[in-house]
């Protein structure tokens, strides 16, 4: 009966040594040292047992007692031996540590010749848990009497655990509402932007258009400058051509301007809009910028409109610089990229303002001033 016991036990043990093993390898050093240690207290000849639970342990302390364990069973291994010599260079053991360890070492084998003794002189009855398993057990995890600390560690660990995984999830739901957000305010910024200009545009043209009108009435007052009347003419015709011829040729590139303005209005303020398609009618409108850039460009300008000209690149130039901001929104989903993109519109807003008045009023005063060419007929 008690060899019986005695073999199932050790076949126990050899199972439990195998899991013990498996968790020490996938780095699981606690529940490898508890497996281990099972292993040991059902089969303390279990060599292997006491080698591998020395190497879970932390305490210097268990591991010579493990390690002697080892040399008790079998005095000829080297690696208890070694793993002996390496605490003992390090001096992690203290002088009182061999006088305790020692005796447990001796008593590992002796308790099972005791108990094989006991089984060939015939026992039937299962011998009671012997000192040394006590000891053992008492050795390798000593009771402690629970603190109300660790008695509540659990209990705040998981509420902590409770509060950190709420605050993640809202940081995750409202990360997508405030981009939503973000790019909502964008798209509204540079629409009213958009809209603003074009109002103070029409505004300042019916301005031009009525002061144009109240000019053009001849008045008894206006004093006769006496110059000669045909190279008056001549230079005055001159000066009207070269304007008229500048800026019919940026009438073209205006126009087209307007028209690509006017879809990326369209593209943006539809409802449910996606910042993809945000993205490529931004990028769309930019190539459209750059081209225009180009042709007015190469225009050479009169001297009564050298300001203006100037004034109108530098605009085009910052909504090109605005519409790269707005780029890098749409794919970064940066306040400071939606700020940047904000100003530097406006700013381009105001300089486009400024050469679109010029233009306007210089056209006014040539439709005043100059008959076309078949109205005295």
């Amino acid at each position: 009966m008690v060899r019986t016991e005695i073999k199932a036990n050790q076949r126990e043990a050899a199972q439990l040594f195998v899991r013990g093993v498996a968790a020490a390898r996938g780095g699981q050093r606690r529940l490898a040292a508890v497996l281990l240690a099972r292993v040991v207290q059902l089969d303390p000849q279990h060599e292997m047992g006491w080698l591998w639970l020395s190497g879970v342990l932390d305490d210097p302390k268990e591991i010579a007692f493990c390690l002697r364990s080892v040399l008790a069973i079998n005095p000829q291994n080297e690696r208890a031996r070694r793993g002996l010599a390496w605490l003992e260079s390090r001096q992690l053991l203290r002088d009182g540590d061999a006088d305790i360890t020692t005796p447990f070492a001796r008593a590992a084998p002796n308790g099972v010749e005791a108990s094989a003794s006991n089984s060939r002189d015939g026992a039937v009855a299962a011998p009671s848990p012997s000192m040394w398993h006590t000891r053992l057990i008492s050795f390798l995890f000593p009771t402690r009497e629970p603190s109300r600390d660790h008695t509540d560690s659990w209990w705040v660990g998981w509420r902590l655990s409770r509060q950190e995984m709420s605050r993640a999830r809202v940081l995750l739901w409202s990360m997508p509402i405030l981009l939503l957000a973000l790019t909502l305010a964008l798209n509204y910024a540079l629409r009213t932007a958009v809209e603003r200009n074009q109002a103070l545009v029409q505004a300042e043209l019916t301005q031009r258009a009525i002061a144009a009108g109240e000019e053009a009435a001849p008045t008894p007052e206006e004093p006769v400058v006496a110059v000669p009347a045909l190279l008056e003419t001549t230079l005055a015709e001159e000066r009207n051509a070269a304007t008229l011829a500048y800026l019919s040729r940026l009438e073209e590139p205006r126009a087209r301007l307007r028209g690509a303005i006017e879809s990326y209005r369209n593209a943006t303020s539809r409802p449910g809009g996606s910042s993809i398609i945000h993205a490529t009618s931004a990028q769309r409108l930019r190539d459209e910028i750059e081209q225009a850039y180009a042709v007015i460009a190469a225009v050479q300008p009169p001297d009564a409109l050298a300001e203006a000209h100037a004034l109108y690149l530098q605009g085009l130039e910052l909504e090109v610089t605005a519409l790269d901001h707005m780029l890098a929104f749409y794919s970064s989903f940066r306040a400071e990229d939606a700020n940047r993109a904000a100003l530097a519109m406006a700013e381009a807003a105001r300089r486009l303002d400024q050469a679109r008045q010029a233009f306007d009023r210089q056209q006014a005063e040539l439709s005043v001033e100059t008959p076309l060419p078949h109205a005295a007929r």
